[in-house]
């Protein structure tokens, strides 16, 4: 694992299906094995905590409605795109 990233380590012993770990060597490279799988199962606690987040705040304000999501969806990517395009200096080019 990496020297860099910040917390203790402790070695385990985890299973995978060959094809699996194949996969993850490929994609691994420099990075490791062992960093990868890290940052995998990372990705995956942040996940279900969001979902977690989300159940519970559904369950105190009722569902979320669709469309207001995609509207508001919809309102960042206008404004990013917006920002993106005026993001280069005035006397670049």
């Amino acid at each position: 694992m990496d020297a860099s990233r910040p917390g203790k380590t402790r070695v385990t012993s985890v299973s995978l299906r060959t094809e699996t770990l194949e996969a993850i060597r490929a994609r691994a490279g420099k990075q490791g094995v062992s960093s990868y799988i890290e940052e995998a199962v990372q990705r995956q606690l942040q996940r279900e905590a969001i979902d977690e987040y989300i159940a519970t705040a559904e369950a105190e304000h009722g569902p979320v409605d669709p469309t207001e999501v995609a509207a508001r969806a919809e309102r960042i990517r206008a404004h990013h795109a917006t920002h993106r395009d005026n993001s280069a200096p005035a006397d670049a080019a």
